[in-house]
């Protein structure tokens, strides 16, 4: 710190004059702040000191009275309205400054100066010339200098913003020549920091810390910041488009901020607006007009922003900050806008004016509220118009929308179905008005094209009141459906239907477009009768008349925009209008006990396909939506419980006679010139033929096909008649009735046709023979039968299916070979499109191959042969799954013979010479077979085969050196690699020489080597080992001698003798360092050195000790890394470095941790903590874990628990997640013995109570699993380091964890931060239960809190909710699963069942003492736990009436709590006091819960008697 020059105390008087004459002596603004400071006797460095007690040893040295005419100086300064005044008010040292003499000054003299000096216009003057950037953008008619008036007249405006005001002053403006100075971003920021300080001081002596403090001084300084609400409004509104610039500019640029918490701060500027004068006329005192007009367009702008930045979960910005800034302007929100509308549309309720009236009026108020919302949507609105590109700013405004839709229904105060009826239409205002805002008027049509932003806003809106529940009335939702979603409105211009908003109004209540048109009822031409048939209507036009609809999946949301089509259409995934709309409405169809509504819907869509004007649609578009197997899938789950058998059975025979009805077109047609395809009989059969497949497939319970055999079996016949009738083919789809006899059989052969060979002779071996003609024909042949590939490949799916099941019927075998023979044939041709033939390869691997034993050898071999053929014209990964269900389907069959036949068809295709893509195909097939299910010769032969094919240097290097390894899992000892030492060498010389020394390939080759000696290293006594042990030998001694030609490949070949060797037999300890040793020296390739250094670390210490060359390898090491590595330098270094650097220092780190160059443990975990702060794979991550638990494994015990703080101190938030993982790791290598050492031993029971804090203040979830890890660790393997009170500190802290206070951990991960809470919970009663004694009530608040997570609030208020499941999106609300109940219910099976093994000797012991009879201890603990447990059924109870459960998660969850009902009816004077203390509405949910437990156990149990 500089010295400060002595100054006279009797010279306080001249320091007014020398202030005075600063401003004529100096020019610049800084040099007369720097004189100011000098005159007073600050410091030199002044501006740089932030310590409070640096800060404060200053201002005791300092005059008052002089710091009071600085202050004065400074203040006329800041208020000076020509460009000195401006330019003082940008100038940060100025802030600075004013701040320093809030402190030196008390309140009383301070205060009066400040008010005089009007501060709040003084900071709203610094707001708007600096931070408000539609002032920077004004025009000359704009002010360049703000008119500074007194406190008096501070009501007048000092700027006008964009959006306009009712009742807002204009204040004069004074053009001054003077240009703005313009700040940078830097200067900028640290303005906005100094201003925020220099508030943050006035506030802190604003607010009284105790109620012993002067609160006079306190109200002397609310004096300073009140202003009047018109002022206070244009502050915060200035003060919230700072932050969002500054905001907008740390985002933009790719360095990071460490301060950024302080910027998103907004207590200061919110402090100050509660602190504003209210106008006297505001009777509920929000201040609505005032903050709507000034600051609900720049809330909502930071609030996106704000959103934006919590959805990137970037590590520079802290969650905590975000969400509090979040909470905070939601707060404000609800406050000042939406509780006065809300209070002026219950206003009226007693009124006598009509309902319609009155909603009128007070929804006006909620209207003009909204009103600065509307118009910058209406700007962004009418740039789309224009063609321009729509401003980041303007288009977040549209999610503003669903925003404060959410946080109404959030604000609502309605807990009960009463209240939120009451609550209904102030809801339905709401949305009513902000549709408007968003340019989507609910009362009036239309008149221009609705922009997709405007949409999306709607849909999300729409959205919103899904997830909370939230219905319109059907007068609404269809009026939003017939002017909005583009399929009447706008009458004059081109329409467009927006598929997304009609799903999103699907979602929200489809029961109004499921219902049925009452008869008699008069409706509009706006109104339609039916709107599902309209829907289906418009979706059947735009498949066929529009741009249709993709087949491509879609992952996005429905509010999602829409895909645009080559025309410029808009296009939509057909996954999105079936699954989003088709499926929903039939689902709503159920509900309304009405499928066959839906069905005939379905039907009349078909009929309108296929007329005949769509007849070239149909030729171009050959699957229609119609079609789509997902119907047939969708129905199939809801139709035997929505039909009966009747219903079902009147369903088949109508279709069925509608395709007689085809047949008998057909005749009509042959006697009379009439055109079959425009009879209403075709329209109708081709209909049926698309749903009676779908009926079939719905059909599954066993007792609805033996009823319907009959009408079964008359499909059967005439379908076998349709296929075998060549007309037939002209006006059907031939494929369509091979897949309907398909299933027809499956339905028929188990209750009919397996045990009648006469219905098989008649029916099913014509099938069979047509089938294979079918499948064998051309496109057309000489009959007219038209037969294209899907027909093909339909006829050889029956065909597959009939054979199956005919290979159980003595005397099929003729007609199954032949069939398989002529499947075989097809597949292998080319008459299958490549769809098709993909599809149904996949199909005979998958399900048939084991058909093929029914050959003879030859055959079969060659059916397999031809299989593998055509596996190898498929792309990779289709190859790749097919062989997986092609080597698991045939060794899944007990068939040596075909097993023989496979391996024989898969080694014959690999000594064929002829194609690439057949050798990958052989490698994917073998590696899915375990090499036992091999015979020694095939196994011999293959591996004798890829050596072959290996040494030629072509194909697939690495898909052989796989199989090679694959193989040798099990010994081959006839093999060349296990009897030919040279084997390996000749491979690794391929290798080197073809440049094939990949990772990979070096890995497969050290796996093989280590395999191969593995198998002869054992046996090694025997004489064909002996020979392979020298020759191997004198291989290795060459590659060690040769140390200029050592290889990469040889390399390796060296790695893994070194590993898989015993006693040093084969390779030369020190020959073999040596070698390592020239290789780190000589290497100047990174990769060649990266193997020599894993080389090196793979060395064995063991081995080292038994050659005497272990010191002498240390020393090396340490000098060759300090010379190397410089790990002190790389340690301080800030920040993450390349990658390169990353892996070259964590292979280092292996060096250092195995053979301890460290003079210091704590040096070690220095290092591994900035190796684990790189972005590494995992698996070299965990690499370095690994070697930091070896070398703390063998530390002392008072070593280990000194290491403690270093890993629970770690200052870098960076470094928790990192040194809990080592902790736990540490905490594994402990003895689990308690110390004699009374110090020691406190640090052992000190280390659980120590990771129980850390777990209560970590936000990140890693660092919370890893804690987490450490503390289970304790409890279940070193129970001698917990005690009772660590036991009782982690139930605290895991209550912490399930509260309302709980650590900001992020709710992506919600489901696992519960599992690990059970689990841990469960533990401690496992393992711990006889140090919790009795002291359940520990435990309750745990098990209440779990339960309360389970629950999904009725009130749409997450706040006494854990942070980690409160919802963050409303759209995506954050629920537990099933598998979370099953995890609590297990847990309190645990409670209220214990197993013996709980139940220590200790409690066993105690209770044998009490009592000379016997004593079940188990009986004992279920009757001491019995008397904690009413207060969780009660919470239950409770819990029930403000929230509810998922279906799921209830039935998973009834089981624990049946048996805590159980446990707790032991004591019924229990059970009265819990039901006398409860509510009405409780013991209402309480009886019923008794009544259910009563049903699934029955009465047998007396209460009260433990039986």
């Amino acid at each position: 710190m500089a010295p400060v020059k002595p100054t006279p105390n009797n010279d306080s008087s001249s320091t007014r004059p020398r202030l005075q004459a600063i401003n004529q002596d100096f020019s610049d603004l800084d040099e007369q702040i720097r004189q100011a400071a000098h005159i007073i006797g600050l410091p030199d460095n002044w501006s740089t000191i932030h310590e409070q007690e640096a800060r404060a040893e200053v201002i005791r040295q300092l005059v008052r009275a002089r710091a009071e005419w600085v202050l004065r100086w400074i203040l006329d300064k800041l208020k000076d309205e020509t460009a000195v005044g401006k330019t003082a008010r940008g100038n940060s040292t100025a802030w600075q400054l004013l701040d320093w003499m809030i402190h030196v000054l008390p309140v009383s003299r301070s205060a009066p100066h400040l008010r005089d000096a009007s501060f709040p216009t003084i900071l709203e003057s610094t707001l708007v010339e600096n931070f408000d950037k539609d002032s920077n953008l004004q025009s000359a008619a704009s002010s360049d200098h703000v008119d500074m008036r007194d406190a008096s007249e501070s009501s007048e405006t000092v700027h006008e913003g964009s959006t306009p005001s009712r009742k807002r002053k204009r204040g004069e403006v004074k053009t001054s020549p003077s240009k703005r100075v313009a700040l940078g971003t830097s200067n900028r920021d640290q303005l906005f920091r100094v201003v925020r300080i220099a508030i943050q001081s006035i506030g802190t002596l604003a607010t009284a810390s105790n109620k012993s403090d002067d609160t006079t001084q306190a109200e002397l300084m609310k004096m300073v910041l009140r202003t009047e609400s018109a002022q206070a409004s244009r502050v915060l509104r200035f003060w919230l488009t700072g932050i969002h610039q500054i905001l907008s500019t740390i985002s933009a640029s790719a360095t990071k901020s460490p301060n950024l918490d302080e910027y998103i701060d907004l207590s200061l500027a919110l402090d100050m607006w509660d602190l504003r004068t209210v106008d006297a006329k505001d009777e509920m005192g929000a201040s609505a007009e005032e903050f709507s007009n000034e600051c609900l367009v720049p809330a909502l702008t930071l609030l996106e922003n704000l959103k934006s930045l919590r959805e990137r979960d970037a590590t520079q910005y802290s969650s905590i900050a975000i969400d509090r800034a979040i909470t905070a302007l939601d707060r404000r929100l609800a406050r000042h806008l939406l509780a006065p509308s809300r209070a002026a549309f219950f206003a009226d309720v007693g009124a006598e004016s009509t309902n319609a009236g009155s909603e009128s009026r007070n929804v006006q108020v909620l209207a003009t509220n909204l009103e600065p919302l509307r118009a910058k949507l209406l700007q962004a609105a009418q740039i789309e118009d224009g063609g321009d590109a729509l401003p980041t700013e303007l288009a977040s405004l549209f999610n503003a929308v669903p925003h404060l839709l959410d946080l109404t229904i959030r604000a609502s105060p309605s807990r009960t179905p009463k209240g939120r009826s009451v609550e209904k239409p102030w809801l339905q205002a709401v949305f009513s008005a902000l549709a408007d805002c968003a340019g989507c008027s609910l009362t009036t049509p239309p008149g221009y094209i609705t922009r997709q932003t405007a949409i999306t806003a709607l849909g999300c809106a729409l959205r919103i009141l899904q997830v909370h529940e939230v219905s319109l009335t059907s007068d609404l939702l269809k009026n939003i459906f017939w002017y909005h979603c583009g399929v009447r409105y706008p009458e004059s211009q081109e329409k467009q239907v927006h598929w997304s908003l009609i799903a999103s109004l699907i979602q929200l209540d489809p029961s109004v477009f499921a219902a049925e048109q009452r008869s008699g009822a008069k409706t509009s031409p706006e109104q339609h009768a039916d709107l599902a048939e309209f829907i289906f209507e418009q979706i059947s036009t735009a498949e066929f008349k529009g741009s249709g609809f993709s087949d491509k999946e879609l992952t996005e949301t429905v509010e999602s925009k829409d895909q645009l089509g080559s025309d410029g259409k808009n296009r939509v995934g057909r996954a999105v209008i079936l699954e989003k709309i088709i499926i929903p409405l039939m689902s709503a169809f159920v509900r309304n006990r009405n499928l066959l509504g839906f069905l005939r819907r379905w039907d009349h869509q078909l009929v309108r396909s296929y007329r005949h004007d769509n007849r070239k649609a149909l030729q171009e578009r050959q699957n229609l939506i119609w079609e789509d197997r997902t119907l047939n899938s969708a129905l199939a789950e809801l139709f035997e419980q929505s039909l009966t058998q009747g219903q079902i059975a009147t369903l088949i025979q109508e279709h069925g006679k509608r395709m007689v009805g085809l047949g008998d077109a057909i005749e009509t047609s042959s006697k009379e010139d009439v055109k079959v395809k425009k009879l209403a009989a075709y329209k109708n059969a081709a209909s049926s033929a698309v749903l009676i497949p779908a009926i079939l497939q719905s059909i599954q319970s066993d007792d609805n096909i033996e009823a319907l055999k009959p009408d079964l079996h008359s499909l059967l016949l005439s379908y076998a008649t349709w296929v075998h009738d060549d007309r037939y083919s002209l006006y059907s789809r031939l494929g369509l009735s091979w897949f309907t006899l398909c299933q027809l059989l499956a339905k028929l052969w188990p209750i009919e046709l397996h045990a009648s060979a006469k219905l098989q002779q008649k029916i099913l071996h014509p099938l069979v023979e047509q089938a294979m003609n079918d499948m064998s024909t051309g496109r057309k042949d000489q009959n007219g039968r038209r037969v294209d590939s899907p027909t093909r490949a339909a006829a050889m799916s029956f065909l597959l299916d009939a054979c199956d099941r005919l290979q159980t019927v003595p005397g099929s075998e003729d007609i199954v070979r032949t069939s398989l023979r002529k499947v075989t044939e097809s597949l292998s041709s080319s008459r299958l499109e490549p769809e098709e033939h993909m599809k149904m390869v996949e199909f005979f691997c998958a399900d048939f191959v084991a058909l093929l034993r029914h050959l003879d050898v030859e055959a079969c071999r060659d059916s397999l042969l031809t299989t593998i053929s055509m596996l190898s014209n498929l792309d990779s990964s289709t190859a790749d799954l097919t062989c997986q269900l092609l080597s698991r389907s045939i060794i899944a069959q007990e068939n040596s013979l075909l097993h023989e036949t496979y391996s024989t068809a898969l080694l014959e295709a690999l000594k064929r010479d002829d194609t690439h893509d057949m050798h990958n195909t052989i490698v994917r097939a073998i590696l899915h077979i375990q090499p036992l299910a091999l015979s020694r010769e095939k196994r011999k032969s293959i591996l004798d085969r890829t050596i072959e094919l290996l040494k030629s240097g072509q194909g697939d290097t690495i898909g052989f050196l796989s199989v090679m390894a694959h193989l040798q899992q099990v010994p081959n000892a006839t093999a060349k690699v296990s009897t030919d030492a040279s084997i390996i060498f000749d491979i690794a010389e391929v290798l080197h020489t073809h440049k094939l020394e990949t990772s990979t390939a070096l890995q497969l080759l050290r796996q093989l080597v280590q395999l191969t000696l593995g198998h002869i290293i054992p046996n090694q006594t025997q004489a064909q080992n002996k020979e392979f042990f020298i020759d191997f030998s004198g291989k290795l001694l060459q590659v060690t001698k040769a140390i200029d030609q050592c290889s990469s490949a040889r390399l390796s070949v060296l790695r893994a003798t070194a590993l898989a060797q015993k006693q040093m037999m084969l390779l030369h300890f020190e020959r073999y360092v040596e070698l390592l040793k020239r290789g780190l020296t000589d290497s100047q390739d990174a990769t060649v050195l990266h193997q020599f250094l894993d080389a090196f670390n793979e060395l064995s210490v063991p081995s080292s000790g038994q050659a005497n060359s272990f010191d002498k390898t240390q020393t090396w090491l340490r000098t060759w890394v300090s010379e190397n590595g410089e790990l002190d330098s790389y340690i301080a270094s800030p920040g993450q470095n390349p990658i390169e650097v990353a892996e070259y220092v964590a292979r280092l780190h292996t060096t250092v941790a195995r053979f301890k160059l460290y003079a210091d443990t704590k040096w070690l975990i220095k290092l591994t903590l900035k190796v684990l702060q790189e972005p590494l794979a995992g698996s070299v991550q965990d690499t370095v874990y690994t070697k930091t638990r070896e070398a703390l494994a063998p530390l002392p015990s008072y070593e280990k628990l000194n290491l403690v703080p270093v890993l629970t101190d770690v200052q870098d938030p960076l470094d928790q997640t990192a040194s809990s993982r080592i902790l736990n790791d540490l905490i594994a290598t402990m003895a689990d013995v308690s110390e004699a050492d009374s110090e020691l031993k406190q640090k052992q029971l000190a280390l659980l109570p120590r990771l129980c804090v850390l777990l209560a203040e970590t936000s990140e979830f890693k660092g919370f699993n890893a804690l987490l890890n450490c503390i289970n660790t304790i409890l279940n393997e070193k129970p001698s380091l917990a005690s009772q009170h660590s036991v009782e500190c982690v139930f605290s802290v895991l209550v912490k964890v399930t509260s309302r206070s709980s650590p900001a951990l992020s709710s992506q991960h919600a489901s696992d931060i519960f599992s690990r809470i059970c689990e841990t919970s469960r533990l401690v009663l496992l393992v711990h239960r006889g140090r919790l004694g009795g002291r359940f009530h520990l435990l309750l608040p745990l098990l209440q809190g779990l339960l309360f997570c389970l629950f999904i609030p009725n009130a749409i208020r997450s706040g006494a909710l854990p942070s980690w499941l409160r919802t963050v999106t409303a759209t995506e609300p954050v629920r537990l699963t099933p598998a979370n109940a099953t995890q609590f219910s297990r847990l309190l099976s645990t409670l209220c069942n214990p197993p013996q093994s709980s139940i220590t000797k200790a409690h066993q012991h105690h209770a044998s003492r009490k009592s000379k009879e016997l004593n079940d201890p188990v009986k004992a603990a279920r009757e001491k736990a019995s008397n904690f447990l009413y207060p969780l059924l009660a919470s239950f109870c409770r819990y029930q009436l403000n929230g509810r459960l998922d279906q799921g998660v209830r039935e998973k969850l009834m089981p624990g709590l049946w048996e805590v009902v159980g446990t707790a009816s032991l004591h019924r004077e229990g059970l009265d006091a819990m039901f006398s203390g409860l509510g009405r509405s409780e013991r209402d949910v309480w009886k019923t819960l008794w009544e259910e437990w009563e049903g699934v156990f029955g009465r047998r149990q007396v209460v009260g008697h433990g039986e």
